[in-house]
């Protein structure tokens, strides 16, 4: 295909400036010059996350999920507190993460986590210190959780708890360190549950090699409400043999004696495979009994991946938010290969992943496609393209691309083929080291063959939508285009244009009298009179129709012209922006995916200034440090994503593509050092509310999207002035690329 840039008016001599430089490089210097594409360590940046954000908020919709577990980039231990504002029940707390900042109590520290996910799971194998008698019921004990001590950052966690007991984590690869310090005089005990999983644990087996071991077997699952289950086992070595050890009903309590110290070292390591797995990764990791050592080399590792986004200017609350934005970001996916390479399979069996790569799991395709995956592919396309290939590699072994897995079992929650879009935009925006013919004919045959991934799949294929399910049917839609542009990279030409002529079929779901996108039944009608477009969520799923009508990315401006003339668009939009997280109901809902990237419309009615207001408020209004400074679910880095993206000033638009938005960026630089890539940078020069003009490589460009690929080239200015809405990608030839026409005339790059 033919990809055409335009260029836009000149900018005013007197006009504000903003500058985005790619493909930057290092001046002339000597051969030991640092390597441009990975972040400065002579450079650190004294903005650190804050891991506060989104522990708070009001399950299940306006919480953001996320915990202060002690964690690495992508690694398998998530080491963190399970709180509760159950004292004497010891109930879960109501956050799927396990944590939440307005519990009291703790039921223990435990090494698996999920930050984000809408529905409880990990929390494995919880460890809880305790002094004196032991309970009556070790499973339901707790203890108070002083909150004035609380702290985490990248890789650790620290607090007191009732009774003196201090609890000090750090978190490896693989494994992490637990540190409990003991008040004198106390009679030491940690209780090992077993059986303390999040989401309820099917059966246990706890084995004592020694008295300075323990191994436990936990099978847990019932993700969502589904009966997917898996096995984690974790082992806990500690620097001193317990004297004595009494059995509990779900676990074992270990007592210590303090004459050798106050504190008590645990290691910690987990594996989704086996025993001995887990004992390899710990001696792999080999994470030592020093919790200042391993956080520092923690601290070490989150500077390097944090630092490939560098900001300068803004508030400080602006770069803290940014930081944690993107720390979220690089928490999942989730490791489930061992140190060996071994990892579950979908098939039931253990396999090998090759040397240099690992296999990774908790990919919330649903949640991620818009956001999280583009982001990742850019900054690690080494990791996004591991991520496709335990994808690809689980539907070699378990018959489709899994939806959201977890572990080794596809959990299949949310709608739609989510996986398409999700490997479609890990391909746009640069990951690419795998077999991607083999992917894209596991994809068309998924797109042609009913299977747990699309499970009406003959429905669809026969009505041209699924009967009362509106939302699964414009995900297909989504889908199929996704497929096309894979196809289309791959040269099976035929195939492209067949997914993308079925791409169009969500004009199917255009109720004509309502101009929204609406269920329909078999007999093709309508819902009857007294339907309410902004009520949830029947025919969607978690939203509404006033919400999912926005929802057409691949075809924005055939979703535009659809609805009615300019002016009315333009009305709904502004109606629909007067509330960013509303809920489900008749404005948006930027606290979840559907509205995610409804900001954004009015691009293709040539209104750039107005999608820059309603993003400029949305960073203003519900991003921000601390518990309530997430607006939803993060769903595993998703919302943080969007951040990320907006405060850069762009935005992927059309999944399956690279295709993204130009914006007002919320800094006035920011260096972007993508692994293996020239770095970008981005520059705003000037406080105008709105972009007045742009250039890339030093040449104008006046379209207000630009391919961000990985052979895009290196440099954008944008101008912004606060004197009035600016000429800048107004006109018909700025507009962003819409592929109503059956995706023809598009290819990948």
């Amino acid at each position: 295909m033919t990809w055409r840039r335009t260029t836009g008016a000149l900018v005013p001599a007197a006009a504000l400036t903003l500058t985005l430089l790619a493909g930057l490089t290092a001046p002339p210097a000597p051969a030991a010059a640092p390597d441009p594409t990975q972040p400065d360590p002579t450079q650190p940046d004294p903005t650190q996350p804050d891991l506060t954000t989104g522990t708070g908020g009001a399950p299940p919709w306006s919480s953001g999920g996320t915990t202060p577990a002690a964690a690495r980039p992508f690694g398998m231990v998530q080491l963190g507190p399970d709180t509760t504002s159950d004292a004497a029940g010891g109930t879960p707390s109501a956050t799927a993460s396990g944590y939440a900042a307005g519990d009291t109590h703790v039921r223990g520290f435990s090494p698996t986590h999920l930050s984000g996910a809408g529905c409880r799971a990990f929390g494995d194998v919880p460890v809880l210190p305790w002094t004196g008698a032991l309970p009556a019921d070790t499973a339901t004990a707790t203890l108070g959780l002083d909150r004035a001590s609380e702290r985490a950052g990248p890789g650790w966690y620290r607090a007191r708890l009732a009774g003196g007991v201090t609890v000090s984590l750090a978190a490896d690869d693989r494994s992490g360190l637990a540190a409990y310090r003991f008040p004198r005089g106390a009679r030491p005990w940690l209780l090992v549950q077993a059986d303390g999983s999040l989401a309820g644990t099917r059966s246990t087996r706890v084995r004592l090699p020694s008295r300075r071991e323990v191994v436990v077997r936990a099978t847990s699952g019932g993700f969502c409400g589904t009966p997917t289950t898996y096995d984690v086992h974790v082992r806990l070595r500690l620097d001193r043999p317990a004297v004595e050890v009494r059995r509990r009903a779900g676990g074992v309590a270990l007592r210590f004696d303090l004459a050798a110290g106050r504190t008590v070292r645990a290691q910690v390591a987990v594996s989704f495979v086996d025993a001995a797995g887990a004992r390899r990764n710990l001696e792999a990791d080999a994470p030592g009994w020093s919790v200042p050592r391993l956080r520092t080399e923690a601290e070490r590792a989150w500077a390097g991946e944090l630092g490939r986004v560098r900001a300068t200017g803004g508030t400080a609350e602006q770069r803290t938010t940014l930081r944690t934005a993107l720390y979220h970001v690089l928490l999942h996916p989730t490791t489930v290969s061992d140190a060996d390479g071994r990892y579950p399979g979908f098939d039931g069996r253990v396999h090998r992943v090759a040397s240099g790569h690992r296999r990774y799991t908790a990919a919330t395709a649903w949640d991620a496609y818009r956001t999280h995956t583009p982001l990742l592919a850019w900054l690690r396309p080494d990791v996004a393209s591991d991520l496709v290939a335990s994808l690809l590699a689980a539907a070699r072994e378990g018959g489709w691309l899994p939806r959201w897995p977890l572990v080794a079992q596809d959990t299949l929650v949310m709608s739609g083929d989510s996986a398409a879009p999700l490997v479609a935009a890990a391909h746009a925006f640069g990951a690419r080291s795998y077999d991607v013919h083999a992917l894209v004919g596991r994809l068309l045959r998924q797109a042609r063959v009913t299977t747990p991934a699309r499970p009406d799949l003959a429905t669809y294929l026969a009505l041209g939508w699924v009967p009362g399910d509106a939302s699964t049917s414009l995900e297909h839609a989504v889908d199929d285009f996704a497929v096309s542009r894979l196809a289309a990279a791959v040269g099976r030409d035929r195939d492209a244009a067949d997914l993308g002529a079925r791409s169009t079929w969500w004009r199917h779901l255009l109720d004509p009298a309502r101009r929204v996108l609406a269920p329909r039944a078999a007999d093709g009608s309508f819902p009857p009179p007294g339907w309410d477009p902004t009520a949830c969520c029947a025919g969607f799923q978690e939203g509404t129709a006033a919400q999912y009508t926005w929802f057409v990315p691949h075809d924005m401006a055939g979703l535009l012209a659809a609805l009615g003339t300019r002016e009315e668009v333009l009305a709904r939009l502004d109606d629909f922006h007067t509330r960013l997280d509303a809920g489900a109901g008749a404005h948006a809902w930027l606290g979840n995916q559907p509205s995610l990237l409804t900001p954004w419309a009015p691009l293709w009615l040539g209104e750039p200034a107005r999608s820059q207001d309603v993003v400029a408020r949305a960073l203003a209004e519900l991003w921000r440090p601390g518990p309530a400074g997430l607006p939803g679910n993060d769903d595993l880095g998703g919302l943080s994503a969007w951040y990320v993206w907006a405060a850069l000033g762009l935005q992927p638009l059309v999944p399956g593509t690279d295709v993204t938005a130009l914006g007002r960026p919320l800094f006035t630089e920011v260096v972007v050092r993508p692994r293996g890539v020239a770095a970008t940078r981005l520059v705003r020069r000037g406080e105008g509310r709105h972009v007045a003009g742009v250039t890339v490589d030093g040449r104008s460009h006046g379209s207000s999207w630009l391919r961000m690929g990985p052979t895009r080239p290196g440099t954008v200015v944008v101008a912004t002035t606060d004197a009035e809405r600016p000429a800048w990608g107004t006109g018909p030839g700025d507009l962003p690329p819409s592929f109503g026409d059956a995706g023809s005339g598009i290819t990948a790059r």
